[in-house]
């Protein structure tokens, strides 16, 4: 299985190491900001970890997600399991980038995700399943606009950073 090939850039230079550590800040700082849409509490920080994903690989996707949820599920809404999750999910969208096109991959991604959210939200940190079924539904709709707006960013982010 490879898992890098053309589709991502090498982080192989001062200006790409920038670039994806730079996501990396900008996804852990939108973990902070929280929209209210009608009774939903809504956050968009999965854009920075399809972008990273979408870039520079499965790896450099799940250490965005993984580093850009840690301190708000350790210290926040303690729940670790979610760092996991988010790594999963970037992860997943590099990979499945591979073989589909991107929005795909990021809503293929989310689809792998929901077991072990499910599974660690109501068995390992104790949820009840209608919260759970809440939380899955905010996240699709948080998904959605994501990976739109990220499907329409990395080719402009790509074509910068394959110049360096």
């Amino acid at each position: 299985m490879e898992l890098y090939n053309d589709r991502f850039l090498p982080v192989d230079s001062f200006i790409r190491a920038f670039a994806l550590i730079s996501i990396a800040v900008l996804t852990f700082a939108l973990t902070f900001m929280v929209f209210p849409f009608m009774e939903w509490r809504m956050h968009f920080f999965q854009l920075g970890i399809f972008v990273s994903s979408f870039l520079f690989g499965p790896f450099a996707g799940a250490a965005v997600g993984a580093l850009s949820s840690s301190y708000n599920g350790l210290f926040v809404i303690h729940n670790p399991w979610i760092i996991g999750g988010n790594a999963l999910l970037g992860f997943f969208t590099a990979y499945l980038y591979t073989r589909t096109t991107p929005f795909r991959a990021a809503m293929g991604a989310y689809a792998i995700q929901l077991p072990y959210l499910v599974a660690t939200d109501v068995f390992l940190v104790g949820m009840p399943f209608a919260v759970v079924a809440g939380i899955v539904l905010t996240l699709f709709a948080e998904n959605i606009i994501c990976a739109f707006v990220a499907v329409s960013m990395a080719p402009h982010l790509r074509a910068m950073l394959s110049r360096s």
